[in-house]
């Protein structure tokens, strides 16, 4: 890898360590943090409507802990649950990046 990518892995790494939250997959019981980030409504759009759901990317540093996560993996985190719709784990990035919509009491 390069000087540069080096550096800009552990500052990710070290920003996740800092103001990560822990997050539990409860399907495998996997705990591993991630930076939670909101996702403004207007991004929540699906192709049948708007998702009246809170969505949030996940974006999770350790890639080991990134390669157990599966679509539909129904994660805890910041008291709430969250299930896994999209991933992103472009070579480029430093971190893989999960979108995930939070779950209602009527979904669980």
């Amino acid at each position: 890898m390069s000087e540069t990518r080096d550096i800009l892995t552990g500052v990710i790494a070290g920003r996740a360590g800092s103001f990560g939250d822990a997050v539990r997959d409860l399907r495998t019981g996997l705990w591993f943090t991630a930076e939670i980030e909101p996702v403004m409504d207007i991004e929540a759009n699906v192709l049948l409507g708007r998702d009246a759901r809170e969505s949030c990317v996940f974006h999770v540093a350790d890639r080991t802990a990134a390669a157990g996560i599966q679509m539909q993996d129904v994660l805890g985190a910041i008291g709430e649950k969250f299930t896994v719709l999209r991933r992103s784990d472009n070579p480029g990035s430093p971190q893989v990046d999960f979108g995930c919509m939070k779950l209602s009491e009527k979904d669980t």
